[in-house]
This record gives C-alpha cells, sequence and structure tokens, in this order.
C-alpha cells in the first residue's frame, strides 16, 4: 500500500453517501411517490423498487467495509415512520434501529440525515413545509426517533435546505407553458395540494422562516435527548465565481442563495458542505459552466477543486466545522470519477492545511440510484447495480477510493486510477 504523503487526520471520516428514497424503493406513502405516479409527471420515470436497500442495508455496509470506508452517511424516511399524521411505525424504527446495529458492526460509523427531500403525504397535503405546524412537527418526529434509536452518532438534520432555490430555473421550466400547466395540474392532483408541499417547490419565504425554524427545532429536540450526537445541516453550496464586470450578479446569487443560510446555522455541530461544481456568472445576467470547460453529464463544470474553494469561503464566513456530505462525479467513465476524487481530496488537503476545520469527506453516491427529477439516467455511484437482479458491481473507482481511505490519505504519485 502507497504511503500517504498528503495525510489527514487520524478520525477524519472516510464514506459515502445515499438517501432512502432514492435506494429504498417503495417508499409509498411519501410526496415523491404520488408526484412520480402522476400523468403527466415532473419525473422521468417512478422510483418503483429502487436498488431495495431496504432489504439489501447489511449486504451493502459488507460491500463498504470491504471497500475500506468506514462511514456511511444514509437517510430515515418519515413517511416510513409517521405515515399518518400521530401514527408513528414501530416496525420502521426497528428496522433502522437495525441499519444503525449494521454499521456499527463493522466500525462504520453512521451518518443519518432524518430530512431528504421527502415529506410523508398527509404532511404534503397539510401544505408541507409552508405549514406553520412544520416546525413542530419536525420537531416531534426528531424527538420520537432520537429516544428509539440507541448508536446514534452524526446526524443531518435536513438535507439541502436550500436547494429549492439553487434549482428554481430547473422548477420553473418544468411548470411553464400549457405542457407545465398540466404537469403542475396532475402534481397538484396526486399530492391532494398546492405543488408547494413539495421541498423541491419551497418558496423562499418558507425555506427563511418554517424550514430554517425547523432545523433549529429538530436540533434541540435530538440534543435534549442525545446532547452527545453531533448534529448540523447540508447545504447545496458550489464554487461560485464571476466574469470581470458580473462580480454584482455573484454577490446577489450568494446573498439570495448561500449566505443567509450559513449565518443561520453557524455555531452548529458542523454544516455539511455539499459541492459538485463551479458555477460562473456572466455580465449578461446568466450563470453556469464556464466556457470551454468539459462537464458532466448533468451539466456541471468538472471542477472537483470547487469542493475546497467552498470549504474556505464556509470557513471564513462561519467559523464552524465542516463535513463533506455530499461531493461526486456523473457518467460513465469511471476513469474520471476516481481521478476526480483524487483531485478534490488533494485540493480539500490544502485547504485543510491551511486551517479549514474539515472532519470528513463523503463520495456521493455509495450506488447508482433514482436520481430524482431524473430518474435513473445519471451515474455517480461507486458501484453499479443491475435493477433488473439488483446485483451489485464494485467499479475501480471505489478501490481507487478506498485505497486513500485505508491510507488515511493520498500519495502524490497517485493518479486517481484503480
Amino acid at each position: 500500500m502507497p504511503v500517504a504523503t498528503r495525510s489527514f487526520p487520524v478520525d477524519f471520516l472516510w464514506g459515502s453517501a445515499t438517501a432512502g428514497h432514492q435506494v429504498e424503493g417503495n417508499n409509498r406513502n411519501s410526496d415523491c411517490w404520488a408526484l412520480e405516479h402522476a400523468r403527466p409527471s415532473l419525473f422521468a420515470e417512478p422510483s418503483g423498487d429502487a436498488i431495495d436497500q431496504w432489504n439489501r442495508f447489511d449486504d451493502d455496509m459488507a460491500i463498504l467495509a470491504a471497500i475500506g470506508l468506514k462511514a456511511y452517511r444514509f437517510g430515515i424516511e418519515w413517511a416510513r415512520i409517521e405515515p399518518e399524521e400521530g401514527v408513528f411505525a414501530r416496525p420502521a424504527l426497528h428496522h433502522y434501529q437495525r441499519c444503525i446495529d449494521a454499521c456499527h458492526r463493522r466500525g462504520i460509523t453512521p451518518v443519518v440525515t432524518f430530512h431528504h427531500f421527502t415529506v410523508p403525504l398527509w404532511l404534503a397535503r397539510a401544505g408541507g413545509m409552508t405549514s406553520d405546524r412544520f416546525p413542530a412537527l419536525f420537531a416531534r418526529y426528531c424527538d420520537r426517533v432520537t429516544r428509539h434509536l440507541r448508536g446514534l452518532v452524526v446526524v443531518c438534520t435536513i438535507n439541502e435546505l436550500n436547494v429549492p432555490l439553487v434549482i428554481r430555473h430547473v422548477a420553473q421550466g418544468l411548470l411553464a407553458g400549457e405542457a407545465g400547466a398540466e404537469r403542475q395540474r396532475a402534481a397538484e392532483a396526486a399530492l391532494g395540494g398546492p405543488i408547494t408541499g413539495n421541498f423541491l417547490f419551497t418558496p423562499s419565504e418558507a425555506l427563511l422562516g418554517n424550514v430554517l425554524g425547523a432545523h433549529a427545532a429538530g436540533r434541540d429536540a435530538i440534543k435534549s435527548v442525545r446532547p452527545e450526537v453531533q448534529v448540523g445541516i447540508t447545504l447545496a453550496l458550489q464554487d461560485e465565481q464571476a466574469e470581470p464586470g458580473a462580480e454584482h450578479i455573484r454577490d446577489a446569487r450568494l446573498a439570495t442563495m448561500v449566505d443567509p443560510f450559513l449565518d443561520r446555522v453557524a455555531g452548529d455541530d458542523f454544516i455539511g458542505v455539499q459541492t459538485y461544481t463551479r458555477i460562473t456568472s456572466r455580465a449578461d445576467g446568466t450563470h453556469g459552466p464556464r466556457a470551454g470547460e468539459p462537464v458532466t453529464v448533468m451539466g456541471y463544470e468538472d471542477r472537483p477543486d470547487a469542493l475546497a474553494a467552498v470549504c474556505r469561503y464556509v470557513w471564513q464566513r462561519t467559523n464552524t466545522p465542516i463535513i463533506v456530505t455530499e461531493s461526486g462525479y456523473a457518467g460513465t467513465d469511471d476513469a474520471r470519477r476516481a481521478a476526480f476524487v483524487t483531485e478534490a481530496l488533494g485540493a480539500l488537503h490544502g485547504a485543510m492545511a491551511d486551517g479549514v476545520d474539515v472532519r470528513g469527506y463523503f463520495y456521493w453516491s455509495l450506488l447508482d440510484n433514482f436520481e430524482w427529477l431524473s430518474g435513473y439516467g445519471p451515474k455517480f455511484g461507486l458501484i453499479s447495480v443491475d435493477r433488473a437482479t439488483q446485483t451489485r458491481q464494485i467499479k475501480p473507482s471505489a478501490l481507487a477510493y478506498g485505497a486513500i481511505a485505508r491510507a488515511g490519505g493520498i500519495d502524490t504519485g497517485s493518479t486517481g486510477s484503480a
């Protein structure tokens, strides 16, 4: 094994991540399930059985440990735990306890996300995050889960709380024109309420009010039961840059989509940074990948060092510890995926050497899975899945990342290949 010449702290969390709805399958009591089955649908395809991690969690942890990773970030589904308002399903809670136990048996640190984009359908029908009751309902859910689950170590309350602002142009495009109006009518019929009851369409005033309030209430509920658990939130944060003359446009984006959220969660146990790319603001008011740069199948600029730039920004603004809760590459070029991870970690090591307090890196995603509105097309995974048989196949990029994790850092001679 190569000696790591750019070493990370001995307690650094080397992991990978997924979300419950994207991997478990048949999350039938959730708002997303309803939206996926509307006709016409906002979603490219329904999630269906997903990749059946509900039944294969223990086997997947065996694979993760064999790769050499020591942490797993996964989601618990509110719609399974509280399928009807005030009715908590003990079998679902027992299932998630078994998931946590499966991690600990293999020396894997569980990092549990309590809300990752979906809510129970009954809550969506009541307005979702726009409801004034949302903070109290979320706190009750967090309290009930925390009282039941043993072995919690790190908890993310809400995933990418600011992402509805980040993808607002995508959401508006889906609802534009007569075709969009038809999709919205079908979606609202499926939800039994306004489209804003779904997280991805939550308006900004609710995010800055109810949702940030729910994070604080949920965090306090968790800490009141288990004060030793590390609790934070995750945010969608890209490296915001500008062409000459467009700095004011970049700054306006930061002031709208990033800074208010960072300022409100500064001082938490950690901030979860989720970075995939660099976004350049242009003088004509548009933004996107820089001209001439390679992009991934998601249309993201292939820019692994964006992660370190974002961590520097977050640390400078908040002085709060960081966990990289998502970072990854979408595409079928697995050699590029391996190189992307090595380059991202190399730049991150440089930021840490300059004093940025980063405590873990979670590659998104462990497995090829259901990528929300895009369906099963994009491939982020370290492990491929044949959805006809649910057979897992470890990719070379997984072995390359696992070697880094085992070594506790990066060999300067590493090429990023397995």
